[in-house]
């Protein structure tokens, strides 16, 4: 059998849905879906799209290329980038909220985004302590207005903001050096 017939196996068993479900979907007879399933038979680039979509995975992940289902692609363009351990917890975190979590995370981030404008003209004048009191007013705020009581999550939303707080300062330390 080949890697695509094992995965299309595997994803019937852990994802629980009936060869004939996705006959119907792919518009085929069940028997085309065995015949891939049995690697007698692989489908064409259209269909093995099809396919991906149908079980929220990306085509590498059928074919081999990767052995992550969900190929995380962070960039806007759809561009698959690097994601460093803690971005994708992070993701990995946001995906397993209810829908509207999810939107309020999405919220969140925006406002965490909006403050980088007010950053520039207040980095210089700054002191650490000032930037820790302020992580922990976003932790508790979180805790407060979304109903998040989970101490890891707030203890890695606190490190996320001092990763990316350390990121910035040190961009604009380059950009002083360079500029």
């Amino acid at each position: 059998m080949s890697i695509f017939s094992d995965r299309l196996s595997e994803l019937f068993e852990t994802r629980k849905v009936t060869r004939k479900s996705l006959a119907e979907y792919l518009g085929v007879t069940y028997k085309t879906v065995n015949n891939y399933e049995n690697g007698s038979r692989e489908p064409g680039i259209e269909q093995l799209n099809r396919i991906a979509d149908f079980f929220d995975v990306t085509v590498d992940y059928l074919t081999g290329r990767s052995d992550d289902p969900h190929g995380f692609s962070v960039s806007s363009s759809g561009e698959h980038v690097a994601v460093a351990p803690g971005e994708r917890k992070l993701i990995e975190t946001i995906r397993d909220l209810p829908p509207g979590k999810q939107q309020q995370v999405t919220q969140f981030a925006d406002f965490l985004k909006s403050q980088d404008g007010k950053r520039d003209e207040e980095s210089a004048t700054r002191e650490p302590g000032d930037i820790e009191a302020d992580i922990t007013e976003i932790a508790a705020h979180m805790e407060s207005e979304y109903g998040i009581d989970d101490p890891e999550f707030v203890e890695h939303i606190h490190n996320v903001i001092r990763r990316a707080q350390r990121k910035y300062d040190e961009m604009i330390a380059r950009q002083k050096n360079n500029g």
